[in-house]
């Protein structure tokens, strides 16, 4: 059993009706709707903060070295992995 939350957390009247609006819809609490979908939006903006620094990493080295890999090489990798994808769904459609 979860504990039960201690933090109220104050939310504009006509966004709580529409939380609670869809709450109702998929079954659940107010407060666990609400907590899923503030959980969602800080995993996802968290994963965007991550990306952001991994590219910004990736641009200093580039401006650093100078280093980068030509588009005929992204583009064959890309194509592999598709090809790669296709073979994998292609083995897995007579499994069912």
């Amino acid at each position: 059993m979860r504990p039960p939350k201690i933090q109220p957390l104050e939310i504009d009247p006509h966004l709580q009706a529409r939380l609670g609006v869809l709450a109702e819809k998929q079954g659940a609490s107010l407060a666990d709707f609400t907590e899923s979908v503030l959980r969602s939006y800080t995993d996802e903006s968290e994963r965007t903060i991550s990306e952001q620094a991994e590219d910004e990493g990736r641009w200093q080295r580039y401006l650093e070295t100078g280093v980068s890999v030509p588009f005929e090489t992204v583009r064959a990798r890309l194509r592999g992995f598709a090809a790669e994808a296709r073979r994998t769904l292609e083995g897995t459609e007579g499994d069912g």
